[in-house]
């Protein structure tokens, strides 16, 4: 049975699909190690590796190793954007909001990882909220849900990001220097979780955690919204709430630690 199922197997494609897995395991191997690594010869390798550059898959240092391009980030929202995990988030969130009383979203990064594109919110009574409609982009960089997705992007893609991404000013607290922004995203990887405290709008505060796919790959972010002095007073059960609940989404979404 394996047999006839093999014969439907076109060799050069499963070749180049299994030189990207290797590459998305172990970045900058050069000709040799990857040959090594999945068994096939160099000139095999060498061809598929000029074909996976020329399409701009892959790319190439100055010491001729090899690392995926960018291109693979690009695709890699675009999916995440078209899975319905609003489905999966939108029973917990309205848990959230009518238990805490304080808005609630969900959101995932537009393809250059500039914006926080919203897809889903719980409104509360408060009178103060986070422009958050449904489909709106606000800047990543500092809203609460945006730190937390960029905190979850590779070394690669984050570079790209950096790079590429213009911290402006938009209240005193307003994160507005690379460094510091870079230690900010370091510090939210270990906690667990990230805050805007006032860094896009004076008077509103937000927490938020991350949601993860069974790669554990940070692929959503669900936040709370609300006044300044409210989410301050309570912040320890919120960021407790939010956390959890973006576990158990997680797992919904098949990870599993």
């Amino acid at each position: 049975m394996e047999k006839e199922k093999d014969k439907y197997l076109l060799s050069s494609v499963n070749n180049a699909l299994r030189v990207l897995d290797l590459l998305n395991e172990k970045p900058d191997l050069g000709i040799a190690e990857i040959s090594k690594e999945i068994g096939i010869g160099r000139a095999a390798v060498f061809r598929i590796l000029y074909t996976l550059k020329k399409n701009e898959y892959v790319e190439k240092n100055n010491h001729s190793k090899y690392k995926l391009s960018i291109k693979f980030a690009k695709y890699g929202n675009e999916v995440i954007s078209k899975i319905d995990i609003v489905s999966i988030t939108k029973p917990y969130l309205r848990q959230l909001t009518q238990k805490y009383n304080e808005t609630t979203h969900m959101a995932v990064l537009s393809q250059d990882f500039k914006n926080t594109i919203f897809l889903y919110k719980e409104v509360s009574n408060s009178t103060i909220q986070m422009a958050g409609n449904i489909g709106v982009k606000l800047p990543a960089y500092n809203t609460a849900t945006g730190k937390m997705l960029l905190s979850g992007l590779s070394e690669e893609q984050l570079e790209y990001c950096i790079k590429n991404i213009q911290l402006s000013r938009y209240t005193k607290n307003t994160i507005t220097d690379k460094k510091e922004f870079l230690k900010e995203l370091e510090k939210i990887r270990e906690k667990g979780y990230s805050s805007d405290l006032e860094e896009s709008e004076v008077g509103l505060t937000c927490f938020a955690a991350p949601i993860k796919n069974s790669f554990g790959k940070t692929v959503a972010a669900i936040s709370f919204s609300g006044p300044s002095f409210r989410m301050v007073k309570n912040k320890n059960k919120l960021i407790e709430a939010i956390k959890g609940t973006a576990f158990e989404i997680s797992k919904k979404n098949g990870y599993d630690i």
